[in-house]
């Protein structure tokens, strides 16, 4: 089982504005993403497949300062356009987001570098707060348990 973390309170707080790649097959899904992340006050870039996302960040990594991933895409998936991402900016931090992690266990993913696991469905708020922590490098230690899972 995973250990899980904890998001901040359900309210938008103030921070320094930071881009973010948001890889989702699910239309409704990247523009619900969207919405809630930009009403946070960050920078929002969406890609509905993996090949788009390298396009994407090829020409963006300077403004995108972490990655979210859906595991499970048709063509590449999660974990491998995660890979193809660190090709061009191997540091950048990445979290992948999914409903169902049943055949891919949150270890084996955190063993593809990314720093989160989170669990479908979430709070936008929660999400944009999780984020926010990432960006800032503020998930190097396991944290108590909650809505997001960590290996």
């Amino acid at each position: 089982m995973s250990q899980a973390t904890v998001a901040e309170p359900t309210i938008a707080q103030p921070c320094e504005k930071f881009g973010v790649l948001v890889v989702a097959d699910d239309h409704l899904e990247r523009i619900m993403v969207r919405l809630g992340l930009e009403r946070n006050g960050l920078d929002v870039w969406l890609a509905p497949n993996g090949r788009e996302a390298i396009d994407l960040f090829s020409v963006h990594s300077e403004n995108i300062a972490l990655v979210l991933l859906d595991v499970r895409m048709p063509g590449l998936d999660g974990p491998e356009t995660l890979e193809a991402l660190r090709k061009i900016k191997p540091e950048v931090p990445a979290c992948f987001m999914s409903g169902n992690t049943a055949d891919r266990e949150p270890q084996k993913l955190l063993q593809r570098r990314a720093t989160l696991v989170i669990t479908k469905p979430f709070l936008l708020d929660d999400l944009a707060n999780i984020l926010r922590r990432l960006a800032q490098g503020l998930f190097a230690d396991p944290l108590p348990s909650g809505k997001a899972g960590q290996g």
